[in-house]
């Protein structure tokens, strides 16, 4: 990636500092919980726009040094270190494979 994460996941970065924050596993529990929050409180359309952005960072985790890759999360704002590039990747990928959230 050659431009600044924030401006080329804007959408990751929005939804990493907001619910992959510190308190992560006090307020969700864990990752996946967290995501599905945001699945849960987001429009549709900002859904889609995660969903489309977290497919290509998924794809993207898969190639450079793993360190990198934490780097680039904690520069989208997240607080939450994946514990494998692999952990990352499934993440992600479970995320981007989630049905929005049927409106209430």
């Amino acid at each position: 990636m050659t431009r600044d994460a924030v401006s080329e996941f804007p959408e990751l970065s929005r939804v990493f500092s907001g619910y992959l924050h510190e308190d992560l596993a006090a307020e969700y529990g864990g990752p996946d919980a967290a995501l599905a929050a945001f699945r849960d409180d987001a429009s549709p359309a900002e859904w889609h726009r995660f969903q489309r952005e977290a497919r290509r960072l998924a794809m993207l985790a898969a190639d450079g040094s793993f360190d990198d890759l934490c780097a680039l999360v904690q520069r989208l704002g997240s607080h939450w270190t994946p514990p494998s590039r692999e952990a990352l990747i499934a993440l992600l990928t479970r995320a981007a494979d989630m049905k929005p959230s049927s409106p209430t």
